[in-house]
């Protein structure tokens, strides 16, 4: 009898992995079974702008009060359980096979854009940060999502200038006045299209302060990406 089983399969039965949410094997590459995938909280309906969850396709009020420095941006998922604590996994306890998840699932968003970005880069970490937490989620993320599009990616491009406080706890004021002038962009931009990619998105201040650095240093256009938007 011959079996024919391909390379993926047979790792996966070689190597089952676990769903990170009902700990039943996935019979696949990803921590996630399909049926615990089925029951996250997908955006149907967002802000072309921000991604804000709305009922209509036209930008919320926010946004016709006040054009971001970004262009667009997309999200995957309402940052509500289980998404929450799948990011909060990936972000803070070192689970980065969430990486290949959450970024096979963003190129499948990318695909599907009317206007693909020339170059994606990664919401930077300032180096003291990175060295205590000892890698960088948006990079991961970055990273996969570069090879699955083959859009390239520059971690040079945007740097953090400035150590900030953490934003977590912080109300959107303090967000915006904790990351003034936080970033500085090295690398020549001019004209481009830039897509910056996070795993959440709260305020956007984050998002609103790389985007107004690029934009000042010659961008054309700047969308973001997340895998989470938050509703405060």
């Amino acid at each position: 009898m011959v079996y024919n089983f391909s390379a993926q399969q047979l790792l996966n039965f070689l190597l089952p992995v676990s769903c990170g949410l009902c700990n039943a094997p996935t019979n696949r590459r990803f921590p996630l079974c399909r049926p615990c995938q089925n029951e996250l909280p997908v955006i149907i309906n967002a802000c072309p702008v921000c991604a804000l969850p709305v009922t209509s396709a036209v930008p919320c009020g926010k946004c016709q009060q006040h054009q971001p420095a970004y262009n667009q941006v997309h999200a995957l998922f309402l940052y509500q359980e289980p998404v929450k604590f799948l990011v909060q996994q990936f972000k803070f306890n070192r689970k980065l096979e969430y990486a290949r998840l959450f970024s096979a699932l963003i190129a499948e968003k990318i695909e599907i854009l009317a206007e693909q970005p020339e170059l994606i880069i990664p919401v930077p970490l300032h180096s003291s940060r990175l060295r205590k937490r000892g890698y960088n989620q948006a990079w991961e993320l970055t990273k996969h999502l570069s090879r699955l599009t083959n859009i390239p990616i520059d971690h040079r491009v945007c740097s953090r200038a400035i150590k900030t406080p953490l934003q977590t706890g912080l109300k959107a004021s303090e967000r915006r006045h904790n990351l003034k002038q936080a970033f500085a962009i090295t690398t020549d931009v001019k004209d481009r299209h830039i897509c910056i990619v996070d795993d959440v998105m709260t305020t956007g201040s984050t998002l609103e302060a790389i985007s107004s650095a690029l934009k000042m240093a010659g961008a054309a256009s700047v969308s973001g990406i997340v895998v989470a938007r938050a509703i405060l």
